[in-house]
């Protein structure tokens, strides 16, 4: 198993430049809502043609009692990327952050629930493949302060727009 440090991992430099851009824009008071970038444009879409609906695809993996929890995560989210007139830079890390997750889930998670791993195991590894390694990308230059919560709540909302399957 390869141990990767995010700290000097090309992910963690390019988010720090996002960091600095972000800053960069607070301190010239340049901080306005503009369109949604192409990449969150991206994110915020439905992907499939067939809509299925959030409580099929958890369904599908044999996660369907988390569903109301799971509908309120991806609402809390969808509300927070687009109520809170993000800039351009609130944007890009948004972005990065999410595609971040999407693979995570995809690479780490995805095989181990078409492989029928343990409900324990799945949500063990999503903690430790997915939340864990973007808290610590985030480290100390957590701009936005994104919790554990937040990243979960992304996982379901990228669920919800067929990014992420659980089947």
């Amino acid at each position: 198993m390869t141990i990767i440090n995010e700290k000097s991992s090309p992910n963690y430099n390019q988010y720090l430049k996002l960091v600095e851009e972000f800053e960069k824009e607070l301190e010239s008071g340049e901080i306005e809502f503009r369109e949604f970038i192409d990449k969150i444009q991206h994110y915020t879409s439905n992907i499939d043609e067939e809509v299925i609906g959030l409580e099929k695809k958890l369904q599908n993996g044999g996660f369907q009692n988390d569903y109301a929890w799971a509908n309120e995560m991806k609402e809390y989210y969808f509300k927070k990327i687009t109520e809170n007139g993000l800039s351009k830079a609130t944007q890009k890390i948004h972005a990065f952050i999410l595609a971040r997750v999407c693979v995570l889930f995809n690479i780490h998670v995805r095989g181990a629930i078409n492989d029928g791993v343990p409900k324990e195991i799945v949500r063990k590894l999503i903690i430790s493949q997915v939340i864990q390694p973007v808290q610590e990308m985030l480290g100390e230059n957590n701009v936005l302060d994104l919790y554990d919560d937040d990243i979960t709540s992304m996982i379901y909302f990228l669920t919800g727009n067929c990014h992420i399957k659980w089947n």
